[in-house]
């Protein structure tokens, strides 16, 4: 595979990240610097570079000079990662409930929403899984909180792994829509304790989609 020279880690990164997120390389499977060498063909250096970025976005488990294991996240990891993202979530929509230009985080959040709605319309399967995640960061984009938003973004890719599996479903694509312009809506209408509250109930119903998978 030809690469550009200028940025092969982050072009080794970019595939071999949707690769694990499309589950195109599975939960489990391990990577080794000489395959992936093989397949890039390219010197360590940037493979190791890239591995190391795969390692902190917790999607594989990196060991130094063997290769790495792509995560494979047991019953117990899901329903921890799942509670601690409802957290997380609940605490970005308060936080940006203070953003001073509200009008903002409306338009943003709207748009997605609108997005995520066509994309099932159209059948959009990759678009679908993309705005909903999206909508989810769209308001850690307001929260004013960059440790916060990073370690959201971080932690939504193991999450990611599962949605694009279940999000296959086109009822399962309805019912988190519905879910997210629920949430929504109470946003609006101003009652953002609501919002939180509904917010982590709906990650406790996409945990059990997850679960369903393993």
């Amino acid at each position: 595979m030809a690469l550009n020279k200028s940025t092969l880690s982050e072009q080794i990164y970019q595939i071999l990240r949707d690769d694990i997120l499309k589950q195109n390389i599975r939960c489990g499977e391990k990577l080794t610097l000489k395959l992936l060498m093989e397949r890039f063909q390219v010197s360590s250096t940037p493979i190791r570079e890239a591995l190391t970025r795969l390692s902190q976005d917790h999607l594989v488990s990196y060991y130094s000079n063997i290769g790495v294991n792509v995560i494979d996240l047991k019953p117990k990891d899901l329903k921890e990662i799942y509670q601690f993202m409802g957290d997380l979530d609940g605490l970005a929509i308060r936080y940006a409930s203070s953003y001073p230009r509200q009008d903002e985080v409306v338009e943003a959040v709207r748009q997605v929403i609108d997005q995520a709605a066509d994309a099932v319309k159209e059948g959009d399967t990759a678009g679908w899984c993309l705005y909903s995640d999206q909508f989810h960061l769209e308001f850690y984009a307001f929260c004013r909180n960059s440790h916060l938003a990073e370690s959201a973004e971080r932690m939504r890719s193991q999450l990611t792994i599962f949605s694009n599996q279940y999000g296959k479903k086109e009822e399962i694509q309805m019912e988190i829509q519905t879910e997210h312009e629920a949430i929504f809506q109470k946003y609006l209408d101003g009652d953002v304790e609501a919002a939180v509250q509904m917010m982590k109930v709906h990650l406790e119903h996409s945990l059990k989609h997850a679960l369903d998978l393993i």
